[in-house]
């Protein structure tokens, strides 16, 4: 009898502990990462401590998961003759599933929209953009290569010098993006991340925490303050919790396969060419990037931020960029009521200077411009004269003047 009561205590005492546990969990919903880790491997069926992975629930403790009958009361259906008869469990009504009241997969395009090339209206529209690029290059007088990607968002014509360049590296025989993203990179980290929320491979109400700086975040939260502030530490952890290899898989479902992200930036807690390689396999830093793959970014952001929820948080945050040295001053010359949504990049020992967004002007536009092993003079000249003559160019589209 003494055992009894006892067994009975203990078996209590453990039911309280195990309640106290998960509401914890559950209130807190926290996960740590501690690294890259592989998904959707059917190899790693253990993964780190840590790792973002579905719960596994005790059936024994999960009353949804019991039997559909379970713990109801009989039900009754009624015949044509008025009697009232038990339903068998296979003649029960099925349940209709609720409609789903946001679709949260797009349409995100994983490509431009296809051009007459032969198409006069094209022709001029290509024609005039190039002069355009050609007068501010000699008004920056710079001499290194430029990569530029201009699109028209009214007629969805495009156009660029050096917009699809890639080059092999010696050193690893890797085809990549011809331009140093510099900062740039968060701008695709951004969209990364919010294609894996929308196909539900990361969760937006999880509270993640980074081993290497400490930080808590939630991820829409912390992609906006990555983008908006530039936030080096921010875009590190970013790819702590994926993995270069991830994140080049989901840039190529997205379309994009010139562009390549490598390791951590410089300039933020804990980052060393030693871990890049430990931990990435290669020294590189940040991305090496196409100015068209920038623009197929910014043109999904600009024809779903109305539909999808995570294209509207990403132009809000391009919208509160605070650095503003280049596309904006080239347009606020033209117009300072124009709104402009853009990722600046910098990286001056490399003579990297980029801008790449949307200017929401009285025709709005998307302009991509990447500079490297120039100054910083020639860098900001060229991007500021391009983005004010382009801002023109399009004004004049708008009320008539030109032939786009």
């Amino acid at each position: 009898m003494v055992m009894r009561i006892i067994s009975t205590a203990i078996s209590v005492l453990l039911l309280a502990l195990n309640l106290h546990t998960a509401a914890l969990i559950s209130v807190h919903n926290i996960t740590t990462f501690y690294g890259v880790y592989p998904y959707n491997s059917p190899e790693c069926e253990i993964r780190p401590s840590g790792c973002i992975t579905d719960p596994v629930l005790d059936p024994a403790r999960d009353p949804e998961s019991q039997p559909e009958t379970a713990g109801l009361a009989e039900e009754y259906g009624t015949l044509d003759n008025g009697q009232e008869v038990p339903f068998e469990s296979e003649d029960l009504p099925e349940t209709q599933p609720e409609e789903e009241t946001t679709d949260l997969r797009g349409p995100i395009r994983t490509s431009l929209p296809e051009m007459d090339a032969l198409d006069l209206s094209y022709i001029s529209f290509k024609k005039e953009v190039h002069a355009i690029i050609d007068g501010a290059r000699k008004s920056s007088g710079i001499k290194t290569p430029v990569g530029v990607f201009v699109m028209d968002l009214t007629s969805n014509y495009y156009t660029g010098v050096n917009d699809t360049r890639t080059k092999v590296d010696p050193d690893d025989g890797a085809r990549e993006g011809y331009f140093n993203s510099a900062s740039v990179i968060k701008l695709f980290q951004g969209y990364i991340l919010y294609d894996m929320l929308r196909h539900g491979e990361l969760d937006e109400d999880m509270i993640y925490t980074d081993r290497v700086t400490g930080w808590s975040f939630k991820l829409v939260d912390m992609i906006h303050t990555m983008i908006s502030k530039s936030d080096n530490n921010y875009s590190n952890a970013c790819l702590r919790l994926v993995g270069n290899t991830k994140s080049n898989e989901v840039l190529a479902r997205l379309g994009i396969t010139d562009s390549v992200i490598y390791g951590e930036m410089s300039g933020a807690i804990g980052y060393s060419l030693r871990n890049n390689l430990e931990n990435y396999g290669t020294t590189k830093r940040c991305a090496r990037i196409t100015p068209r793959d920038a623009g197929l970014i910014l043109y999904n952001v600009y024809i779903n931020k109305e539909s999808d929820p995570y294209m509207a948080s990403m132009n809000r945050a391009l919208l509160d960029n605070i650095y503003n040295t280049r596309i904006p001053v080239g347009v606020k010359k033209v117009d300072k009521g124009y709104e402009i949504a853009h990722k600046t990049g910098t990286n001056s020992s490399l003579g990297v200077y980029n801008d790449a967004g949307i200017v929401y002007g009285n025709r709005p536009f998307i302009l991509v411009a990447f500079t490297q092993g120039t100054t910083s003079e020639a860098g900001h000249t060229f991007i500021r004269k391009l983005a004010q003559d382009l801002t023109r160019y399009f004004d004049s589209i708008a009320m008539g003047g030109g032939t786009a």
